[in-house]
């Protein structure tokens, strides 16, 4: 089908123009304007809109068990939230199990979500065997197009920890096989000098005191001087402090190294897990002091961060409240998909003249290239996927909504005017006013070879 975008305002990726957009089996078949009628076109006015390339939200949990629980959210009511909200790309996560292959971990995790995502969809690799066999299992994935690797410092109860030593010799057996890396950073000998018999467990702020700063930047300081070492592509997730973010900022002159924050660094400080059910923002790293938090923004106001992300990681509420006096017994994590275009141009907007355009960059063209799907994501060229969201950016403020699966609200009482008045993903019309058109089917294709 032929749609006709007419009279919009285009978020270029320098600058915002008017400009008609044609779209035609997918792609963005041409630009305007055309002052003629395209025969068989579907036409949307865009008059007073603006039109920015579909968001891509790189970390999310969905579908998946983490610890005792399961997730909240399904790759169903995960992607929908994504749509509503013009997120048209969305990578989780596949993590080895104990007992389990690596090809039986990918071929289970596809088959959750074949036929039940709105919007396209790839995955992070956490491989858990590196021995021959495993390495082996991994170049396979790699050469199907899973091409970036899940590492943790810190998590080694849950099997998934690597030491330096590892991280350094898995980065140079695959960074030549075209590998990249995602790492989360917590160094595991700082968490473990925290005397927790010296604690409060009862209270979620203890969380914090828990998980000092001081792993995290000793962490990404490590990782990056591998990262220098063989000159790898690697990306820090979730960065929570000033001093991270400073590394890195470092570490870009000599290697390809990238990070992101997540919204709930940028807009919640430790202060909140302070309220009487504190225990409802526990999530790792945990939230910072406002100091922290106010610094965080600032870089992330002069781009210091190279993109934002969310980490969705979303528990039922009755999950979430399943913990009696040791706050350890709370599952960490926190929802976020819904809410992160609305945050993340709230934030850009008192830093820059050209907030939308700063906004398509955080979280559309800069994870499309970070993570190699550029130019057939994150940007509005000809060639490209018509992956659109039509906007009002003026539109009735209304409650954000991070998840649709009955968990806690992260952002309570925050709203936006940020109007979805149309999304599409590759061409098609998922969304209309901000709801996901009635009747429609779940048509994401995964971003794998195969």
């Amino acid at each position: 089908m032929k749609v006709l975008i007419r009279n919009g305002k285009v978020c270029f990726e320098n600058a915002i123009e008017a400009a008609d957009i044609l779209v035609e089996n997918g792609k963005v078949a041409a630009l305007g304007p055309f002052h003629d009628a395209i025969r068989s076109a579907r036409i949307i006015d865009a008059k007073g809109l603006f039109v920015l390339p579909g968001f891509i939200d790189i970390h999310t949990h969905l579908d998946d068990q983490i610890g005792r629980f399961y997730l909240a959210d399904t790759y169903q009511t995960g992607t929908q939230v994504a749509v509503q909200n013009g997120v048209t790309t969305i990578y989780t996560f596949i993590t080895q199990g104990r007992h389990e292959r690596l090809p039986e971990a990918i071929a289970n995790a596809k088959a959750k979500a074949r036929g039940h995502c709105y919007c396209d969809y790839m995955w992070h690799l956490t491989p858990t065997v590196f021995d021959e066999d495993g390495y082996h299992e991994i170049e396979k994935a790699i050469q199907s197009g899973f091409r970036s690797i899940k590492l943790y410092t810190t998590y080694k109860k849950a099997g998934i920890f690597s030491d330096y030593k590892q991280i350094e010799e898995v980065v140079k057996k695959l960074a030549p096989r075209d590998a990249q890396f995602l790492v989360h950073c917590e160094d595991e000998d700082v968490l473990n000098r925290v005397d927790a018999g010296r604690l409060d467990l009862s209270q979620p702020f203890t969380h914090s005191l828990m998980r000092p700063k001081e792993a995290e930047i000793k962490a990404i300081a490590e990782v990056l001087k591998i990262a220098t070492k063989y000159h790898a592509r690697v990306h820090i997730v979730h960065v929570s402090t000033p001093e991270g973010v400073e590394l890195v900022q470092r570490a870009r002159r000599e290697a390809p190294v990238t990070c992101e924050t997540a919204p709930h660094y940028l807009w919640l400080n430790n202060s909140w897990l302070q309220k009487p059910n504190g225990h409802r923002w526990l999530c790792t790293p945990p939230l910072r002091s406002e100091p922290d938090q106010q610094q965080l923004r600032a870089q992330a106001g002069k781009g210091a961060i190279d993109l934002f992300a969310t980490d969705h990681c979303a528990f039922k509420k009755a999950d979430k409240d399943d913990w009696h006096s040791d706050i350890r017994d709370v599952p960490n994590g926190i929802a976020g998909i819904g809410a992160l275009p609305h945050l993340a141009y709230a934030l850009l907007r008192p830093h820059s003249s050209n907030a939308l355009i700063e906004l398509a960059q955080r979280i559309a063209t800069a994870p499309a290239k970070a993570f190699r799907i550029y130019p057939q994501k994150g940007t509005i060229k000809v060639g490209s996927d018509a992956d659109l969201s039509i906007v009002d950016i003026h539109g009735q403020a209304k409650t954000i909504q991070s998840s649709l699966a009955g968990s806690y609200e992260t952002y309570p009482g925050q709203s936006s005017t940020l109007d979805f008045k149309y999304v599409l993903v590759r061409g098609e019309v998922v969304v209309s006013n901000n709801q996901l058109l009635e009747g429609s089917l779940p048509g994401g294709a995964c971003l794998c070879r195969n």
